[in-house]
């Protein structure tokens, strides 16, 4: 294949407007590039494949011989999520899309084998039996979350990003979001999925967000941007759910992070677990008022009777990116999450995003290495400056700075985009439909190439928390047709 001709496909495949074109381009180019080869070659250092491919055989030769005790016992033992180094990027850097066979064939028989044993009567294992077996499993196994990360403007990169995972059957229902994100997750978490094709379009979606102040008034509010515009927006287009009742329409875990103004106050974690009657648009209004461009807000909740009321009304709450713009620690103590996709906007966070899956070798190294010791040194001056400064805005910015510099802004799969100087340019104005669309197109194109990668590493534990799902609604069918309406025992029809 040609330099001239490898040119041409990166530019179609570049182009291409939806995954189906995109896969089809990525295979071609692999095929033609003679990475079928690699690929049908399970041998590599970066994971044990030997270890893999026993553990194949084994599955395969005891479904085959029947031996479904033994088969449950491996399953229970050996279920972990990076096995024998599964996760390496390294093994997804040689190819457009996938990589080795082994791989696939291995976890594609995990789980056939789990949808075998959840939705088939075994006599070794009655429904009792099963549901622990799928719960301890689930729990040893770990969740993936979906992490959105600020970025204003730049945020509607996310919609691209969880349209590209829904279509593939792989967006995780645990999902976080911090300013823009917070935004972008409000609108997923209270939409159930007949009604996120509309969302992806933009469809009765009003756009208008921004408006600047007057200059009296940015004075006074000491702010730039007027608030209750951005109420406006937010209520309109999201709603007057809370945590909890948008969780029980969606069955999806939305989580906002915002930072409070005071002192001993700490960051929190906004969901249907830690404040249920919290309004999903104050937590999002709150996570987006980025101190100078909007002021501090309260939060607002329901009472026990419905009626709007401040949370906690003595405290102001701001931006969450601040202190905790992926919050991966609390959601592994509330959700159990031990994986983590992030879709990154921060516009100070993408110049020193690197692509791990496409660099290698020494000028990643040097790469990495250098921004490693600014971050490093731009602490330490800011940790520096701070010093004998008591109190005084001049404090708090040095220590938010500090907070901002010294979070950890990847994940275990890092999404983002390609940005140009007009995007920074762009970035706090209202968006028209087309800028819009836009967003969203790169973030589906971002995605493509992750989403081997993403479903080699969730598929299992998403096969986990589908037959624990699936094992509920057989025992609420069987508890349905063994009682009559007095609730008396009676024979199944």
């Amino acid at each position: 294949m040609t330099s001239k001709t490898t040119v041409v496909q990166r530019k179609n495949l570049a182009k291409a407007t939806d995954f189906a074109t995109w896969r089809t381009l990525a295979v071609d180019m692999d095929a033609q590039a003679g990475m079928d080869v690699w690929k049908s070659n399970p041998n590599s250092p970066f994971y044990q494949y030997k270890l893999i491919q026993q553990r194949l055989i084994n599955l395969r030769n005891w479904r085959k011989a029947g031996d479904w005790p033994q088969l449950i016992f491996s399953l229970r033992e050996g279920l972990h999520r990076n096995l024998g180094n599964l996760a390496n990027p390294e093994l997804y850097k040689h190819t457009q899309i996938g990589t080795k066979f082994l791989i696939d064939d291995y976890i594609n028989e995990v789980t056939s084998l789990l949808n075998h044993l959840c939705d088939n009567d075994i006599p070794e294992l009655p429904y009792a039996q099963k549901m622990m077996f799928f719960r301890h499993t689930g729990q040893s196994f770990g969740r993936s979350a979906l992490m959105l990360s600020g970025g204003a403007n730049m945020g509607m990169f996310h919609i691209g990003v969880i349209k590209a995972l829904r279509e593939q059957g792989l967006l995780p229902r645990v999902i976080s979001g911090s300013s823009a994100g917070s935004v972008v997750a409000a609108l997923l978490g209270t939409r159930k999925d007949s009604e996120l094709d509309a969302l992806f379009r933009g469809e009765d979606m009003d756009l208008h967000l921004w408006q600047r102040l007057t200059p009296r008034e940015m004075w006074r509010q000491k702010s730039i941007m007027d608030i209750h515009e951005l109420e406006r927006f937010l209520r309109k287009n999201i709603g007057e759910y809370t945590f909890e009742e948008a969780f029980k329409k969606t069955k999806r875990m939305i989580n906002i992070t915002v930072s409070p103004v005071a002192k001993n106050q700490q960051a929190r974690l906004l969901n249907y677990l830690t404040t249920p009657h919290l309004l999903v648009w104050s937590a999002a209004l709150a996570s987006c008022s980025v101190p100078g461009l909007f002021p501090p807000v309260k939060l607002m909740t329901k009472d026990r009777l419905g009626h709007e009321r401040p949370y906690m009304a003595s405290i102001r709450w701001v931006d969450g990116a601040l202190e905790s713009d992926l919050p991966a620690q609390r959601l592994g103590e509330l959700y159990n999450v031990n994986h983590h996709i992030v879709s990154q906007t921060n516009p100070h966070v993408l110049p020193f995003i690197a692509d791990q899956t496409r660099k290698e070798g020494w000028p990643l190294f040097l790469q990495e290495l250098v921004k490693g010791e600014i971050k490093y040194r731009s602490t330490q001056v800011l940790q520096l400056a701070s010093y004998g400064i008591e109190t005084g805005i001049i404090k708090n910015l040095l220590e938010g700075v500090i907070s901002i510099v010294d979070q950890r802004y990847y994940g275990d799969v890092t999404i983002h985009p390609k940005v140009r100087l007009k995007d920074y340019l762009n970035v706090l104005g209202d968006l028209s439909p087309q800028e819009f669309a836009a967003w969203v197109m790169a973030g589906e194109r971002a995605t493509w190439p992750k989403i081997a990668m993403i479903r080699d590493q969730t598929v299992i534990g998403q096969t986990l928390e589908d037959c624990i799902f699936r094992l509920k609604k057989q025992r609420s069918r069987h508890a349905a047709g063994t009682t009559d309406a007095e609730g008396r025992d009676r024979p199944p029809a």
